[in-house]
């Protein structure tokens, strides 16, 4: 069995227009959405067609991964700072969603990172491997909750998580609440008066911030 040798053997729809110099070229009328990189010195191609399938190319346009579990908005961006591209891709919705395919050095190839949809907006702490994500929780974003995580071996990990509640839960008393979690296991290490938020500028967005990276320690 070939692997990859299928240069674009899809059947894909090509039209032919002209240039201002009445030049013929070629357009894929199946490609919605497109993208590139150069990683280790190879030209890649990222694109969403329209039979809903996501491919990267590079650039003898060998498919080197294929997927239908993605969607069209996405970017090659460094995403772990490790001077190769990634692939970032955004989801629109109440919770803003992220999924993320990591170029891996070791074995030049992408591989998709498991469970990273669980973070909505990651934020990385400088200097640091961990990243905090962001993503409301009812009540006209009053009830809010932030993740700490790490990505090991292509998985994301929660650590921990900071819970904001100020909308006269029933079931809890409005405050900030923060866990340690280990795999499913939610251990409460301390609760706050939700007054403490407003104390800060920009309210929870400078708590979140503020608390992550004085405290990402704690939770290693």
């Amino acid at each position: 069995m070939t692997k990859f040798r299928n240069s674009i053997t899809l059947g894909f729809f090509l039209i032919i227009t002209l240039t201002s110099n009445c030049q013929e070229t070629l357009i894929d009328t199946s490609i919605i959405y497109a993208d590139t990189a150069r990683i280790d010195g190879i030209s890649y191609t990222a694109i969403f067609r329209t039979d809903d399938f996501f491919y990267i190319l590079d650039s003898k346009e060998n498919i080197v991964f294929k997927s239908k579990d993605y969607y069209r908005f996405f970017e090659f961006t460094d995403f772990n700072n490790d001077g190769k591209k990634d692939l970032m891709f955004s989801y629109l919705g109440n919770n803003p969603i992220k999924d993320l395919i990591l170029y891996d050095i070791k074995n030049r190839k992408f591989v998709p990172v498991k469970n990273f949809k669980a973070f909505p907006e990651p934020i990385r702490i400088k200097g640091t491997k961990y990243y905090y994500s962001y993503h409301r929780s009812g009540c006209a974003d009053m009830n809010w909750d932030s993740d700490l995580f790490y990505i090991e071996n292509f998985i994301a990990i929660r650590l921990g998580k900071v819970s904001g509640r100020e909308c006269d839960n029933s079931d809890e008393k409005n405050g900030v609440y923060i866990y340690k979690l280990k795999g499913n296991k939610e251990e409460l290490i301390e609760a706050k008066d939700i007054n403490e938020i407003h104390k800060f500028k920009n309210d929870k967005w400078d708590f979140i911030i503020e608390y992550w990276t004085k405290n990402y320690m704690t939770f290693e």
